[in-house]
């Protein structure tokens, strides 16, 4: 442990959602563990849709709040909430973790001598449709991110591309940051037997979980898989775990397409029967389009499949080519319409053999550069270093 990290701290990470409803915890929870090992005592301050949730197997202390569930209102209740709580219960050496839309209460914790603001951004805004959308953009990412960013004495970014583009979007510069990307728990994910046996050698699996949404690009590997020719139809299915706005709709795709036999929808299921559900695979895809918000991202799904040993199906943006861009256990389709996926998934059958082989690299590429633990410890040692 280096002599920086003898002085240990109370950290605050402020949530402005529902928890136990986020489909990512991993950050999160990954992150919150490599702190405590650290010697810091770590909360996570969030609310909650359902129930509360207490993560199984996890030291970080949940802290929740009520807010008014009501469309338009819940994260201004929560924050509002989460604001008095830091207020009477913090001193002033405590570290705050906010996210952009938690900086609109920055001003109030520094006018009360709480200094030590930390802003951590990991993505950009997403499905900018509706008017609502837009309100939310400037309520919680234009405006607090003009006018209340240096109020945080530190920075940090989930790629070195998503600190270029919010550099970009509002022509200011950050010196001061650190950069920690998504990650995997290589303890949990990892290769197992299970992965080598099959009833059918003909039989091809293709796996995808994550959030359901029709911009994350599921739907055209649902239609690629009816566009396929029988003598591949009938040997390949693809497994979809996850839940989200595009659910319904993607059921319907496959029931109008004609491929609902080929398609198993296995709903949301506890992050860790994740692991025994990509063993069962035989080729995974992370299907995302050429989006800003995914360009600057850190795909987690992409390290926990690596970390299973894995080959891939991966569109050729730059999140994914800044990672596999020269890997042999990757299948890149040449864009994102429906007939690269078809070309994709026909190249991944006809060559299961050659890249279940090469991929038994993935996991150890996993390991030693995109754990949890390689990239929790940049975000401790900067954070000793800079409060």
């Amino acid at each position: 442990m280096s002599t920086v990290m003898v002085s240990c701290k109370r950290i605050l990470w402020v949530d402005h959602d529902r928890f136990d409803l986020k489909p990512g915890k991993c950050p999160w929870l990954e992150i919150s563990e490599i702190l405590i090992k650290q010697g810091h005592d770590v909360s996570i301050l969030s609310g909650y849709g359902t129930s509360k949730y207490y993560p199984k197997g996890y030291k970080v202390n949940m802290i929740y709040f009520r807010a008014l569930d009501l469309s338009g209102v819940f994260r201004i209740s929560l924050l509002l909430n989460i604001l008095c709580w830091l207020l009477w219960n913090t001193a002033k050496e405590d570290v705050i973790i906010l996210q952009p839309k938690g900086l609109v209460i920055a001003p109030f914790l520094r006018l009360f001598g709480k200094k030590n603001i930390h802003l951590d951004i990991r993505t950009v805004p997403v499905n900018i449709d509706s008017l609502r959308d837009h309100i939310d953009r400037w309520l919680f990412w234009k405006i607090p991110l003009r006018f209340f960013r240096n109020l945080a004495r530190g920075n940090s970014f989930i790629t070195d591309r998503l600190r270029l583009a919010v550099e970009k979007e509002f022509n200011v510069r950050f010196n001061d940051y650190v950069l920690w990307q998504s990650g995997v728990n290589t303890r949990r994910f990892q290769p197992s037997e299970q992965a080598t046996f099959k009833k059918d050698p003909d039989e091809f699996v293709l796996f995808y979980h994550g959030s359901i949404s029709e911009k994350r690009g599921i739907g055209r590997v649902v239609e690629a898989i009816a566009e396929l020719d029988e003598r591949y139809r009938k040997h390949i299915s693809f497994v979809v775990v996850g839940a989200g706005p595009g659910l319904a709709g993607l059921k319907e795709l496959a029931e109008r397409n004609g491929v609902s036999d080929r398609i198993v929808f296995r709903g949301l299921l506890p992050h860790e029967d994740i692991p025994g559900e990509i063993w069962r695979a035989d080729c995974c895809v992370c299907p995302l389009p050429d989006r800003p918000e995914w360009n600057v991202s850190s795909p987690i799904k992409v390290f926990e499949y690596m970390a299973c040993g894995k080959p891939m199906i991966l569109t050729p943006i730059p999140a994914h080519m800044d990672i596999l861009k020269d890997e042999d256990f990757t299948v890149w389709t040449r864009g994102e319409t429906v007939g690269d996926f078809r070309r994709a998934i026909e190249y991944a059958y006809d060559h299961r053999a050659s890249l279940e082989k090469s991929s038994t690299r993935a996991s150890e590429l996993a390991r030693q550069n995109y754990d949890w633990a390689v990239q929790g410890r940049k975000f401790a040692d900067y954070l000793a270093k800079k409060f």
